[in-house]
């Protein structure tokens, strides 16, 4: 239960209302009262000052007048009873931080018992590589999935976590617990993020290691890269790269801070299996050294042909024949595999259209004809045997698979290197609001009725009773 005041500053005009009151009760003139001697009165004075009576009147004055300024003050009740309650857990790998501890998840997963605990029906979103989904059943009865669970997803999609739960119970509220800026569409929020500093990993590839380092000051550390040491500095809030001799790298940070997760990685590479469909001696030679491999399913397709269907895997097709030749003046630069293959300026055959939709134009000629066609899912090409002594046509290739055949290990996410920090709580609404002012002041007026009715009209009534009649 919670107390709020909409008016609280007028709390502070209680103390001279009281006293005001009881000031001018005090100095009214005293009502006249007839006694048989003075003898008599000064006895009644002296059992006064014995023993006081309690004086109804003041007490009921003074009650009104305190109710009647807390009404003025606007205060309300919120109440919050256990009701239906949606849980939506953070488990992305910042979470498995210690900078609050034990670590952050297992903060969330305390608080989540709590909620999950007192709730009579629920349901339990947990966001992690994947989302799963707990109920609806009674809060107690999703403790058990709490046991075990380890921090693992990156860039968890906690809006969507949220959305899955508000559809499995429509009429709960939603409370997320993460160390992450809150979601949209839900009820209430829990920050569970601290201000520890951590330094992580964040890219490795053949001869490189990049850094990052989340702590308010320069990081002066020590890599270890297949079992030789380096020195590195990492500004704060910064990154920092070190070039190492090995195609292949596995590198460890010295020490330890608050995230271990991204405190290790490796790059290694293996063989892209591939498939051809349809004989050019020149795309053979290249797919050989480039170190692909035969198989079925292949991960890449290369055929001979115009496009005639929407392709179901990333496929390079090959024109069978070309009419013409073109100067290149411009290509589609926005394609991360046309990186360092430089086409400009190069004469190319003039492949046919594809023959399906979705295609467009990856290189034109200064008049706009198409000599080559890019696809989400593939890359229409000239023959192979006109590109086989183009310096961009080996490069074209190694981008679109080399990156097929790359393997890393390790958190390699900055997202989570950088780790979330502490933002303000937004509690669940309260299920039930009551304003008080109203009966506060409907109380303040029968007491002061009561205080008229007693004190003044029956006084009166009282005395027109013992007038006497007139002849």
């Amino acid at each position: 239960m919670q107390l709020a005041f909409g008016l609280p500053w007028l709390l502070l005009l209680i103390p001279p209302t009281l006293g005001l009151v009881w000031w001018w009760y005090r100095r009214r003139r005293p009502p006249e009262r007839k006694i048989a001697g003075l003898w008599l009165w000064q006895k009644a004075v002296r059992k006064g000052r014995a023993r006081r009576r309690f004086d109804l009147r003041l007490f009921l004055l003074l009650l009104s007048a305190l109710l009647g300024l807390l009404a003025l003050t606007m205060p309300k009740v919120s109440l919050d009873r256990p009701g239906e309650l949606v849980v939506v857990l953070d488990a992305s790998a910042s979470m498995a931080a210690t900078d609050v501890s034990p670590s952050r998840l297992e903060r969330a997963k305390e608080l989540a018992r709590e909620r999950l605990s007192a709730s009579p029906r629920a349901v339990l979103v947990i966001a992690g590589r994947s989302l799963q989904t707990f109920g609806p059943a009674a809060g107690r009865s999703l403790l058990g999935s709490l046991e075990g669970l380890r921090p693992e997803g990156t860039d968890t999609d906690l809006e969507t976590a949220v959305a899955r739960g508000k559809a499995l119970l429509p009429s709960a509220r939603v409370l997320t617990i993460a160390d992450r800026p809150t979601p949209s569409g839900s009820d209430g929020y829990i920050n569970v993020a601290g201000n520890g500093a951590n330094v992580g990993i964040t890219a490795i590839g053949p001869g490189f290691v990049a850094v990052g380092n989340a702590g308010p000051g320069l990081w002066r550390g020590e890599l270890l890269v297949d079992g030789r040491r380096y020195a590195l500095e990492v500004p704060a809030l910064g990154y920092s790269s070190l070039e190492v001799p090995s195609s292949t790298p596995n590198a460890r940070i010295v020490g330890n801070d608050a995230l271990t997760l991204d405190n290790e990685a490796r790059f290694s590479r293996r063989l892209v299996r591939v498939e051809v469909s349809g004989r050019s001696p020149a795309l053979e030679r290249l797919l050989a050294l480039l170190g692909t491999s035969r198989g079925s399913p292949g991960e890449m397709a290369f055929e001979i042909g115009t496009p005639r269907r929407e392709p179901g895997r990333f496929t390079v097709f090959f024109a069978r024949e070309a009419s013409g030749q073109a100067t290149v003046w411009d290509v589609e630069r926005t394609l991360p595999y046309l990186r360092g293959a430089e086409l400009v300026g190069y004469s190319l055959p003039i492949p046919p259209a594809p023959a399906a939709p979705n295609w467009q134009p990856l290189a034109i000629s200064e008049t706009g004809q198409a000599l080559a066609w890019h696809h989400p899912s593939g890359v229409y090409l000239p023959p192979a045997e006109s590109l086989q002594n183009l310096p961009a046509f080996p490069v074209l290739l190694y981008n679109l698979i080399a990156p097929r055949g790359e393997l890393r290990s390790g958190l390699l996410t900055p997202s989570e290197t950088f780790l979330p920090r502490p933002r303000p709580d937004q509690p669940l609404p309260p299920t039930l609001t009551l304003q008080l002012a109203p009966w506060l002041a409907l109380l303040a007026t029968l007491l002061l009725a009561l205080e008229f009715y007693f004190f003044q009209y029956r006084v009166a009534r009282e005395r027109l009773e013992t007038l006497p009649s007139p002849a």
